[in-house]
């Protein structure tokens, strides 16, 4: 029973970090909002978005080589790859912001601010996010939300002071936003036991370089595959269809929290699955992409059957439009619910090529079907050409899994029979 628990435990300690993270994103962006005019927030929120981008290339690369090589390894073995895992983070943080210091000398204004206060802080904001994915590849996804909880109980204050004494400058509450957050990643090495190495930056990325450029490629192509659709959409149908569209998809806000906090404890589960045997690694992405369809179609449900007095409250003016986009979206939930198990599994087998394929057919896919959808239906036909990228994209992961297991097995059996030499072995430990 208690094996069975534990996993069960670590994917709640997921969800809870991730809505917690995602609340205190929310009364950020609130509390900015109501404290600066609409230029300076409009800088805050390029600021915010470029850290966002930058996030999920670094939790790509660096850290997920971390989860899927070492959340199976010993305790020093793993100390070892979390600090130079880490210390690359750092170390991309310090270039990253000295170029982003660098355009903000260049330029004016907020914008001039906010860069010149992100800059400044990029190395511990990076840092702090590597943590959450350290914690969770060792499987202590509790210290993971302690160490989110440690960043808002130093960023609020901070950010009330700077408000308190009569400041709108952006720079001061950009300086706050990143400064707290550096406090936490210097508490992530307290409560980790583990010291960032930038210095090893260089031997990780020789000892990963399969992953590593393939997942690099794989979070760009999801970030700039999602902006351009967003625009594209509005090009061709206008921004009334992107709000409509925007405000469908926020209906299903929950599901996506459900999703992201499953995901920073799934790679490292996949990988003990691993580890004990690939029956345990298909059953457990089956677990995964049953539990999330289900949670889907439930939360679809109550999307449904939710009163319009209750829609109009939350969504105003955008709940009938979004409320007409219910269905599609609703079966795009479970279509990617249903696809992200063996997403889950392909990453768990560092099969980066064939996930580096999946994810290019995905994305091209949702700009081809979302503008093509928008110039045909406006919002509506965008919203069910995404469906279609979804039940689409279902087919195309679990395709690439299977072939990714039988590759696996395949290595195995030549590693068994003596016949795979070391170019086999090596791919065993988890090369693609």
């Amino acid at each position: 029973m208690r094996r069975h628990s534990a996993p069960l435990r670590r994917a709640g300690w997921g969800i809870a970090d991730q809505a917690f993270s995602s609340l205190i994103n929310f009364a950020l962006g609130v509390l900015v909002a109501r404290s600066v005019d609409l230029a300076a927030f409009g800088a805050f929120s390029l600021a915010f978005a470029a850290y966002l981008v930058v996030v999920s290339v670094t939790r790509a690369y660096p850290m997920d080589p971390l989860a899927i090589r070492y959340a199976a390894s010993p305790g020093e073995a793993f100390q070892r790859a979390a600090s130079a895992a880490t210390g690359t983070v750092v170390g991309v943080g310090v270039l990253l912001g000295v170029v982003v210091f660098g355009i903000g000398l260049a330029t004016t204004g907020p914008f001039s601010e906010a860069l010149l206060a992100l800059g400044i802080t990029f190395p511990g904001l990076l840092l702090q996010d590597a943590w959450r994915s350290t914690f969770f590849a060792s499987g202590r996804g509790s210290q993971a939300l302690l160490n989110d909880i440690v960043w808002a109980a130093a960023e609020f204050p901070v950010l009330g002071l700077v408000i308190a004494s009569g400041s709108r400058s952006i720079f001061w509450l950009v300086l706050a936003w990143g400064g707290s957050a550096t406090l936490a990643a210097l508490v992530g090495i307290l409560r980790s036991s583990v010291v960032p190495r930038p210095w090893l930056a260089g031997r990780w990325w020789r000892e990963h370089t399969d992953l590593g450029l393939r997942f690099i490629a794989e979070a760009l192509a999801r970030v700039v595959s999602g902006q351009i659709q967003l625009y594209g959409v509005g090009f061709v149908a206008g921004l009334g269809a992107v709000g409509a569209l925007r405000a469908g998809q926020l209906l299903f806000g929950p599901m996506q929290v459900v999703a992201f906090g499953i995901s920073m404890m799934a790679v490292p589960e996949g990988a003990r699955a691993l580890a004990v045997s690939l029956h345990r690694l298909e059953r457990v992405t089956l677990v995964i992409s049953a539990g999330l369809a289900t949670a889907a179609v439930a939360w679809g449900v109550v999307v449904f059957v939710l009163p319009s007095d209750v829609g109009r409250l939350l969504l105003r003016t955008a709940w009938d439009p979004a409320h007409s986009l219910v269905l599609p979206i609703f079966l795009a939930s479970v279509g990617t619910a249903v696809l992200y198990g063996a997403g889950i599994g392909v990453r768990s087998l560092a099969a980066a090529g064939r996930s580096l394929r999946a994810t290019l057919a995905t994305s091209t896919l949702t700009l081809a079907f979302g503008i093509t959808g928008a110039a045909l239906g406006g919002a509506s036909g965008s919203a069910w050409g995404l469906c279609a990228v979804a039940i689409a994209g279902t087919g195309i992961w679990w395709y690439e899994y299977r072939g990714a297991l039988r590759d696996y097995a395949s290595r195995r059996i030549a590693i068994s029979d003596g016949t795979g030499g070391p170019g086999t072995v090596a791919a065993s430990e988890g090369l693609s």
